[in-house]
Parts: C-alpha cells; sequence; structure tokens
C-alpha cells in the first residue's frame, strides 16, 4: 500500500519555475510536430494548406532547443548525471539540425509529392524521438528532484497499469505479466519515474528476440534489499500488464541507469540475456532494523 510520507522536493522554487516553463515550451513545440506529422499523413490536407504552417514549424525549432538544454542544465553536474546528459546532449542536436534542414529545403519550392513523403519521414520519426527524449528528462528531473513516497511495488506498478480504454488515444502500449501478486513490504521512489524504469525495461526486453512475454517479478521479502527483475517467460502466468509506451531511443539506456543511481537505486541490464533489473532499499526491513 501506499505511506502518507512524502519527502520536501529537493529543488530551488526560481529552478523550478525555470524548468517549468522550459517543460511548457516543449510540450507546446512536440505538439506542434505531432499535428504537422498528422498534416503529412493526411492526403486530404492540400500542398498549400500544409506550405502555409510550415514557417511556424521551423520557427518552432529555437525554443524547442534552447528548452531542451535547459532542462538538461538544470540536472546539473553530478558525475552520476553526465553520461545521461551526454548522451541526449549528442542525441538532440543533430536531430534537430536535421529538422530545421529538412523544412527549410521543403519552403524552398511547391511541395510535390516525392517531397512530401520526404518530409513526412523526417517529421514522423523526430517527433517520436523527441518525444522519447522528453519522457527520459522529466524521468531524470523526477529522479533528482521529485518527491518520493513509500509504496508496495505490485501496487505501485498496477495504479499504471491500466485497461487500453482508458489510455489516450493515439498512444502505444506495452504488454507483460506479473507474477508477484502481493509484495507486502515497501521501497521508497518516486512514482512517475519508478513506472517510467519499469516501463521502459518492459520495452528494451520485449524488443529483443525471444519467445513468451516480458515477464516481472519482485523478489527480497524480508530483505534489505528488493529487486525488480523483468524477463522473457514462455508461458508465463499471472497478472497481465499494459502500460502507456515511452519509446526506446539511443540515449535510453545510460539515462535508466543515471535515474537509477539518482534516485538510491541500481539497475543492471544484460542485453546478452535481456534481462533488465531494478534494486532499493527495503523500506520495511529497514524500519524493523532501526526499532530492534
Amino acid at each position: 500500500m501506499i505511506s502518507d510520507r512524502q519527502t520536501a522536493p529537493g529543488i530551488d522554487p526560481s529552478l523550478a519555475d525555470l524548468m517549468a516553463n522550459a517543460h511548457g515550451t516543449l510540450r507546446d513545440a512536440l505538439g506542434a510536430l505531432r499535428n504537422l506529422a498528422q498534416l503529412l499523413q493526411s492526403r486530404m490536407v492540400a500542398p498549400k494548406s500544409l506550405a502555409s504552417v510550415l514557417p511556424d514549424a521551423l520557427e518552432a525549432c529555437g525554443p524547442m532547443r534552447i528548452s531542451t538544454y535547459t532542462l538538461l542544465d538544470a540536472l546539473g553536474t553530478k558525475s552520476t548525471v553526465l553520461p545521461a546528459r551526454a548522451a541526449l546532449e549528442a542525441f538532440f542536436s543533430p536531430r534537430l539540425a536535421e529538422l530545421e534542414a529538412a523544412l527549410a529545403e521543403a519552403m524552398k519550392r511547391p511541395l510535390g509529392a516525392a517531397a512530401r513523403l520526404k518530409l513526412e519521414e523526417v517529421v514522423l520519426q523526430t517527433s517520436f524521438e523527441f518525444d522519447a527524449g522528453r519522457e527520459l528528462l522529466q524521468m531524470l528531473e523526477d529522479a533528482a528532484f521529485g518527491r518520493t513516497i513509500r509504496v508496495d511495488p505490485c501496487d505501485l506498478v498496477r495504479a499504471f497499469a491500466r485497461p487500453p480504454s482508458v489510455h489516450a488515444e493515439g498512444r502505444e502500449v506495452v504488454c507483460a505479466i506479473m507474477s508477484t501478486h502481493d509484495f507486502g513490504e515497501e521501497i521508497e521512489i518516486n512514482p512517475r519515474m519508478a513506472v517510467t524504469l519499469v516501463t521502459l525495461g518492459i520495452e528494451l526486453v520485449g524488443r529483443r528476440a525471444g519467445s513468451g512475454e516480458p515477464n516481472l517479478s519482485i523478489s527480497g521479502y524480508g530483505s534489505p534489499v528488493c529487486t525488480i527483475r523483468i524477463k522473457r517467460k514462455p508461458l508465463a502466468t499471472g497478472e497481465p500488464l499494459l502500460l502507456t509506451s515511452r519509446g526506446i531511443i539511443q540515449p535510453t539506456v545510460p539515462c535508466l541507469r543515471a535515474a537509477a543511481e539518482l534516485s538510491g537505486g541500481r539497475l543492471e541490464w544484460d542485453e546478452a540475456s535481456s534481462t533488465f533489473s531494478l534494486s532499493y532499499a527495503n523500506e520495511s526491513v529497514s524500519r524493523c532494523s532501526e526499532t530492534a
């Protein structure tokens, strides 16, 4: 179950305002990019109508770049976060440049069929990649500054695993089986960050070849450490999980490692065996030790 206890967010109010504004700018820019992708995919939209929105899309790239680097800078320079920052910077920069170049090129001449398809490909790909990158930025921010609660990891996963009917239209979902029904003890963690970690772990395991769906198990009852492990398991039985996909991109793994470490945990990803695990202190055992 979820405890009422919460820790205060470790973030300066002025930095929080700066990050909130950057998130808003980035969210609006990515929304405009998704809208452009939909227009490009719709054959009902005439080339002239498309041409009229391209200048606004190009103009939004500047604020998108500024807000992205504002959020990266806000993460600080701790050795824990630097590999993730470097991976995100190396990922975002060339893709923003590619998007700007594609939009500028499309504005130079009438948007014929071939040019439209070429632009559509770039916009669709960068829209997916930037959305996935924004999820990673949010996860790192939550790991560094977010409120934490004491929660049974089974309850936490269930709270975010909902039937497809309540998911936002157009969002992909990932599936898994949770074989641990009741853990009964608690870890201290930021809920949103934790679910992003688990969801991306399921996606990493699921995209590798193998039989059976990703299976999530939780071990460590009565032990100092609680471990959430995800791996494919043929004919697995348990509770079906359906989580909103975050998307896998090149910086995903270094960002996952940084988020786990920033939040006091340890992440292991064995690509060869396609096994993903997260370990956190078992707060129930810690409390018993303190009162003994």
